[in-house]
Formats: structure tokens, C-alpha cells, sequence
């Protein structure tokens, strides 16, 4: 055996060995990927956005569903969603423990502005099932959606 055939068959195993390794690298990406994406259960990094479409519809097929309203107390009495409790923004940090962090909530406002400022607030704090209706009440309402007035 030559030296030149040593060295072509020092070139052919190092060639394999840097393929084996890359594909060693890929799989290990691809598996961690794939465990942070779609295994990784514990906590919710985010809330979802939905529309006011997707929101009625998850309010007609889940009762347990809790639906906040973050706008003031002022903007709740003008009119809100039917079974929404009013937290206001403001009052959100302190009055967060009144509320189930294991229970889907829908949180709105007038725009939705307000509403995506609370569920990060809620996400923070250790709420898993976070919903931002995007376009708030405005949304709804243009929509042709029912809201309900408080009764004096």
C-alpha cells in the first residue's frame, strides 16, 4: 500500500466522519426543536390573538370559559360581552389571583390595545390559556355581535 492510497483513505474517513456528524448535529437540532415546539407543555410562552369571530364561536362552545373585560368601569357600564367581569387595566396586577389559572380566559377591551397589554400581564404572572380578542369590543360590535348594559 502507498502512501497516496493512505492518504486517500485518511480523506474518504474523514469525509464520513464529518457526514456522520452533521447528520448527528441535525437530528439534535431537529429533535430539540421538536420537544420546545410541541412537547414542552408546561407553560404557555404566549397568549393567542383571535379574532372576534373565533372569539364567539369559543364562547358559544366552552362554558368555562371566563371572559375579562380590562377596559374602566365607566366603558364596562356603556356595554360589554354577556358573562364578562371587569378588571380594569389598572386593577389587573392586584386582582389577577381573583382569577383561574388553569381556566381558558378571553380577555378584551374597546380596540384591543389595552386587552394584549393584560394577557401579557396574565402570561407573566403563570396564566397558561391566554386569549386576546383583536379588535376588542369595537370589533365586536361592528361584527353585529350582542352586548349587554348593566341593569339599574
Amino acid at each position: 500500500m502507498s502512501v497516496r492510497q493512505s492518504y486517500r483513505g485518511a480523506e474518504v474517513n474523514i469525509r464520513r466522519l464529518a457526514v456522520v456528524l452533521i447528520l448527528v448535529i441535525a437530528a439534535a437540532f431537529a429533535v430539540s426543536y421538536t420537544y420546545f415546539r410541541f412537547f414542552n407543555v408546561g407553560q404557555q410562552l404566549t397568549y393567542r390573538n383571535i379574532s372576534v369571530s373565533d372569539a364567539k364561536a369559543m364562547i358559544e362552545s366552552n362554558p368555562s370559559l371566563l371572559i375579562v373585560d380590562v377596559r374602566t368601569i365607566q366603558e364596562f357600564a356603556q356595554g360589554h360581552l354577556k358573562g364578562a367581569v371587569n378588571i380594569p387595566l389598572s386593577d389587573l396586577p392586584l386582582r389577577s389571583g381573583e382569577l383561574d389559572k388553569n381556566k381558558p380566559i378571553l380577555v378584551y377591551c374597546h380596540t384591543g390595545n389595552r386587552s394584549a397589554q393584560a394577557s401579557a400581564i396574565l402570561v407573566k404572572s403563570g396564566f397558561t390559556h391566554i386569549y386576546n380578542m383583536e379588535g376588542g369590543i369595537s370589533a365586536w360590535t361592528k361584527s353585529g355581535y350582542p352586548t349587554v348594559t348593566p341593569q339599574h
